[in-house]
């Protein structure tokens, strides 16, 4: 049994006239008949009367079997729009990491929610997790899209596409005498002690961070690793250090903390968004090529 011998099948139940189903189906009598024919022969029973040579009435089985060759035509076509809706990344489940910055400045919801107005059927999961963590679920298939900050080198199993870059600052305490200030020059922080998270070295701020003190002429004097950024910050308005943050923590508006820009060196760190580049997931393809696009309105 097949499902063009249903199509015809449930077409002439509803003629009751060769001619008539032939031309709805676009066929010729003759092939309508050989279908018919190969559906009976399949069933082991007669579906139609052939009292006349082109009007026919149903029988029993015929008329027994009809609604439930029409239930099985409904699923098949609901069956076929769904594939076609997933291979055109329409619906299906997303699970995307992204790190605590990107939800700061809003580059995490703006993209979910702008790919959800194009495919509001998808499901989407989201995970807060630090870069390396991400970068590990992603091999591992467990992420299938991830928001994280750049890197000097990415696994060549990973492919990665520019999102936005942030200019870096200082947080400092609001009792530090330098918060006063509008902004600073990599001088002023000599003798400041930093705080950076443990996977600031991977993700460059280390770098960054002896960069500054080569401009200022001093050794920045860093403090154990901590957590995340939003521990850095609290540290900082805890009066323990200084941090060096993506500009996006100024969204939180934490009491205790000042931000400040330092005016004679370049500080900059970049999102991404990283995908497997063995996924053939239409879904992640299309994500993929809506985040290269230029946001009509909002933030991104």
């Amino acid at each position: 049994m097949e499902l063009a011998q249903l199509r015809v099948f449930e077409t002439l139940a509803d003629e009751l006239h060769f001619a008539r189903a032939a031309d709805r189906l676009g066929l010729t009598q003759p092939a309508v008949s050989r279908q018919i024919a190969a559906l009976e022969a399949s069933l082991g029973g007669k579906l139609f009367d052939r009292a006349k040579r082109s009007q026919v009435t149903l029988t029993a089985t015929g008329a027994l079997f009809l609604p439930e060759a029409r239930a099985i035509l409904r699923q098949a076509e609901r069956g076929e729009a769904l594939a076609k809706r997933s291979a055109r990344g329409e619906v299906g489940r997303l699970e995307i990491g992204y790190v605590a910055s990107a939800a700061w400045g809003g580059v995490a919801a703006s993209l979910v929610r702008r790919f959800l107005t194009r495919a509001p059927k998808v499901e989407v999961h989201l995970q807060e997790l630090e870069t390396p963590r991400q970068i590990e679920e992603l091999a591992a298939g467990r992420l299938d899209l991830g928001i994280f900050r750049t890197r000097p080198a990415y696994p060549t199993a990973l492919k990665v596409q520019p999102l936005q870059q942030d200019t870096l600052q200082i947080a400092l305490p609001d009792t530090d005498p330098r918060a006063a200030q509008p902004e600073l020059h990599a001088a002023d922080l000599a003798g400041a002690r930093f705080i950076l998270p443990h996977f600031g070295e991977e993700a460059g701020f280390l770098a960054r961070l002896q960069a500054l003190g080569e401009a200022g002429g001093f050794a920045p004097e860093i403090q154990p690793p901590v957590r995340d950024f939003l521990t850095v910050l609290t540290s900082v308005a805890a009066g323990l250090g200084a941090g060096l943050v993506p500009e996006s923590a100024g969204a939180l508006h934490l009491q205790g903390v000042v931000l400040r820009r330092v005016a004679d060196v370049a500080l900059n760190s970049g999102l991404v968004l990283g995908a497997r580049r063995a996924d053939s997931s239409p879904l992640v393809r299309r994500f993929l090529q809506m985040a290269q696009e230029r946001p009509k309105s909002g933030h991104g």
